[in-house]
């Protein structure tokens, strides 16, 4: 069993928008956490979010199935005219992003701040 985490975070102090949703997923994102990756970032959608922020800070492995969310979901932000940006430190994870193309994909961010100003510009 991978050791994972999933939060909403409220405290977007910075951001008044209700367009914008964050959401904080740490640990293993594997085939085990994928369902619940993949719930937590509809729901945002379904509530009406077009521009989400994905806090991977503190991730540590992210394999083929989460991918495949992340992918789902950028493309279902981009047709509805929103984006995903998405906070990545970890360089295993990083390089995982690369190897698969999806940094070109989906915006990669060192922090949150800078995901957060990133969709503040794109909005």
């Amino acid at each position: 069993m991978s050791s994972f985490y999933i939060s909403e975070d409220a405290t977007l102090d910075d951001v008044t928008n209700a367009e914008v949703g964050l959401l904080v997923a740490g640990g293993e994102l594997d085939y085990e956490a994928s369902p619940q990756l993949k719930e937590g970032l509809m729901g945002h959608i379904k509530s009406g979010r077009r521009r989400l922020v994905l806090d991977l800070s503190s991730a540590t492995f992210i394999d083929s199935t989460a991918i495949g969310v992340l992918v789902g979901t950028a493309t279902r932000l981009r047709e509805a005219g929103g984006s995903l940006a998405v906070v990545c430190t970890h360089e295993k994870v990083l390089q995982i992003f690369e190897i698969t193309g999806l940094d070109g994909m989906i915006a990669l961010h060192r922090s949150r701040q800078e995901a957060l100003s990133a969709l503040a510009v794109a909005g």
